[in-house]
């Protein structure tokens, strides 16, 4: 007989202030509970769509919005494996362990790559890039990370999609940790698919990645000479469900319908406080901390002018280590932070602050 697990009881929900996933408010909650939809039908139809017409909303887009069932990383594969054909040439920014993932996509998928690099917790050098685009004529494409979680550290993404649209080539851009939190304007800045995840800036629960494309996104694939591999992923797909189906099943799977139903609460709540609102609540939270943090005696690992106000990394004090201090929070604290990733690993810890604390409480641990 299988041994029955009997934890279940005192399973620990820490206070979570990591990048990932994040303290959802009780609304968001109450819509998730409320009990679980068929993902076709008249009612469940409507409420995708006024889904993706919110997410619309937040990403500043007039592209289509499609629901992915899946983290983060699910969007990204199907972003750069349906923009993208094997044996093609892009370049691919990176600067963390993230950007570091979208070179492991592209070989996935046979894409070749030149790297745009920076050192960890430096933003890319937009003049770098521009002469990887002025020298090598054959790239056709750009993927880049605008919120770098492993450091903290934000892309000049603007930058890039003027590039983008300068030497006429598409642009890819990983939202997953700042559509909600940072300043990003998809169709203003160039971006031609831009993916999201709804359990961080958006303040909802894990289980669907937000994928955009916009027309010149979809120009660029309809362009193409081959389809996409797989079914699952392939974005030409989820479109053509929308456009056949969309009256009553607008998507080509069964969708995970508690999640959306979460999310959607999510981002009525965001909708309500205002999109710069949050914003700037971000901002101001991420001041606050490191300015306290900083009269503690420890050092930033980002310069301010380039970090994120999502999270905040900073490197250990010396004689400290960054996974007793992990373990002293969530067992004497119920507070749950992370450590650094890749080669920062011990070196710093990332404190991530997504829902509305009470300013004084920040640095009660």
């Amino acid at each position: 007989m299988a041994p029955q697990f009997s934890g279940r009881k005192s399973l620990r929900y820490p206070k979570l202030m990591i990048p990932g996933p994040v303290d959802v408010q009780e609304s968001v909650i109450v819509a998730m509970a409320k009990g679980v939809m068929p993902h076709y039908g008249a009612e469940w139809t409507g409420l995708y769509k006024e889904t993706t017409n919110l997410l619309k909303t937040v990403f500043q887009t007039e592209g289509d919005v499609f629901l992915l069932v899946g983290s983060g990383t699910c969007g990204l594969e199907s972003a750069i494996s349906s923009m993208f054909c094997p044996g093609e040439k892009v370049i691919i920014v990176n600067n963390g362990f993230f950007g570091d993932r979208l070179l492991q996509l592209a070989r996935a998928h046979n894409i070749q790559y030149l790297e745009a690099v920076a050192e960890w917790g430096r933003p890319i050098d937009s003049g770098v890039v521009e002469r990887l685009l002025a020298e090598d004529r054959s790239i056709t494409g750009m993927v880049a990370v605008h919120h770098e979680t492993s450091t903290g550290v934000l892309n000049p993404v603007q930058d890039l999609g003027n590039l983008a649209r300068r030497f006429g080539i598409p642009l890819v851009i990983d939202a997953v940790s700042s559509l909600g939190g940072e300043e990003l304007k998809m169709d203003e800045w160039g971006i031609d698919v831009c993916v999201a995840g709804s359990n961080k800036s958006l303040e909802s629960v894990p289980g669907v990645s937000p994928v955009a494309v916009n027309p010149i996104g979809w120009k660029r694939m309809a362009g193409k000479q081959f389809d996409a591999p797989g079914w699952y992923l392939n974005l030409r797909l989820w479109k053509q469900y929308l456009e056949e189906w969309g009256d009553w099943h607008p998507a080509p799977v069964t969708i995970a319908t508690p999640v959306v139903t979460a999310l959607n609460a999510a981002l009525e709540e965001l909708v309500s406080e205002g999109l710069e609102n949050r914003i700037t609540r971000y901002k101001e939270i991420a001041v606050y901390f490191r300015q306290s943090i900083e009269k503690l005696g420890f050092r930033l690992y980002i310069s301010n002018e380039h970090a994120s106000s999502c999270i905040s990394s900073v490197c250990r004090l010396p004689n400290m280590e960054v996974s007793s201090l992990i373990s002293y929070l969530l067992e004497e604290k119920n507070i749950q932070i992370a450590g650094g990733l890749g080669q920062t690993k011990g070196e710093i810890f990332r404190v991530a602050i997504w829902e509305k604390p009470v300013p004084g409480n920040v640095l009660t641990c």
